[in-house]
């Protein structure tokens, strides 16, 4: 495995014998492998491990164990611990992405402040695979389905030459300490439902599935890069630069055969996603003025132009609000009261202020600008509906739209601030704590 480990990293140019590189290693089979791998070849690095707090007394037993194995064999570590948990529910997101998330922003800060040249993660075949199925799972275009790339800008990949059994092969053979990951066993998570239930479904029809899948991968690789140079042909063919901005022809887009293809492949990178993409190709031959919205950026539909620009970084940042806060003047003026409910209460009728059902609430709440694709609940209606449909109804602005805030509790909509409450939240006939929130406009 040694010399299939130096010719991979060859064959796919990964990195010169000078570079410093920063190993994730969890502890597991897979990264502990590739760290005696390197090790063999005495190359230049040193060590990352993530704690993020989700097996209790596993995930501290993880850690001491990669302190003491690093500490034996005097390889430098660097540890970082994580609240997972917490950062899933304020983010919305899963505990898998929130995990992603934060490994990766760490692993990216930590190159920088190293001065490292790369970063190398344990993925290998089987992982490639699991990829793949998961990406078709999503509904991807063929970047997804070529799985994982070998080298992704500063993140390599020397285990892609491998499978599990040859990595727990090498394992026994080298005699190499790991520790056993439970988590890996569990069926709720994403990944372990499709290693452990849907790829040996696919291996009862055909043995050959993962070798077969992990070729596939290959093809899809060479045809992506073919398929990259001709969207880069027509990508040029159809926009003119203006430094942060884009001017994409409509004419030059209608008269291209892949006009869908070229424009993802153009606008994805800037954070629209499939469904925007074909509202976007719809709204070619409509009126002039229709704008859509990424997290970085925004589309306006112009008379010949599709008109695409940076939004100001500034409008992506986030607020806390703690329970025990009174007021706050940034990003807006806003002021906080909390008290009982009496008998005699009666709701404001002004848009300026807000008041909510406390106990309703998860404290920190945040404050930032909405997101394209986002709902909430109205209040007095049982439905949803897009925030951007409610911008719309309201007549909002562009430069309104951009100027306002909106008040969360985890992931869900509180208040679109100054305009409409969610009906979630809302003070009812059992409410027995009143937060009130006092717009200073």
């Amino acid at each position: 495995m040694h010399l299939e480990f130096q010719q991979y990293i060859e064959k796919e140019k990964l990195f010169s014998p000078t570079d410093k590189i920063i190993l994730a290693v969890s502890g597991g089979v897979d990264s502990m492998v590739m760290m005696e791998l390197f090790r063999q070849l005495n190359l230049d690095f040193v060590v990352a491990h993530c704690n993020f707090r989700l097996r209790g007394h596993e995930s501290d037993a993880d850690e001491i164990f990669m302190r003491d194995y690093c500490g034996e064999n005097a390889i430098e570590l660097f540890v970082n611990h994580f609240d997972t948990l917490e950062y899933a529910k304020l983010e919305g997101i899963s505990i898998e992405m929130a995990a992603r998330e934060l490994r990766y922003n760490w692993f990216n800060e930590l190159i920088e402040s190293l001065q490292y040249d790369l970063l190398a993660t344990a993925h290998h075949q089987d992982d490639l695979v699991e990829t793949m199925l998961i990406n078709l799972s999503r509904g991807t275009g063929i970047r997804g389905l070529s799985g994982i790339q070998p080298k992704t800008g500063k993140i390599i990949r020397p285990l892609l030459f491998a499978n599990r059994i040859q990595i727990m092969n090498f394992a026994s053979s080298a005699q190499i300490s790991f520790r056993e990951d439970s988590s890996n066993e569990e069926l709720v998570y994403q990944r372990n439902l499709i290693r452990h239930k849907i790829i040996p479904l696919f291996e009862e029809i055909n043995p050959a599935f993962r070798k077969n899948l992990n070729r596939t991968a290959s093809i899809l690789r060479e045809t992506e890069s073919i398929y990259q140079q001709k969207i880069e042909e027509e990508i040029d063919r159809i926009i003119v630069d203006n430094n942060d901005s884009y001017k994409i022809s409509i004419d030059l887009l209608s008269e291209s055969k892949s006009k869908n293809t070229v424009l993802f492949e153009l606008l994805h990178p800037k954070g629209f996603n499939n469904d925007q993409v074909r509202e976007i190709i719809q709204s070619l031959d409509g009126e002039a003025g229709k704008t859509f919205f990424s997290k970085t950026h925004r589309l306006v539909k112009d008379r010949k132009f599709l008109l695409l620009t940076r939004i100001e970084e500034t409008s992506a940042n986030r607020f806390y609000i703690e329970e025990d806060c009174l007021s706050i003047e940034n990003p807006i003026s806003l002021s906080f009261e909390h008290f009982e409910k009496k008998l005699d209460f009666r709701f404001s009728t002004s848009r300026q202020i807000a008041e909510f059902d406390a106990d309703l609430l998860k404290f920190p709440l945040i404050i930032k600008k909405w997101d394209q694709g986002e709902y909430f609940q109205p209040l007095g209606m049982e439905g949803f509906k897009k925030i951007s449909d409610f911008f719309v109804d309201e007549k909002i602005s562009i430069p309104q739209k951009e100027n306002t805030w909106i008040l969360y509790s985890g992931s869900k909509v509180v208040w679109i601030i100054g305009k409409r409450m969610d009906n979630r939240f809302k003070i009812t006939e059992n409410t027995q704590k009143v937060f009130r929130i006092i717009y200073n406009q």
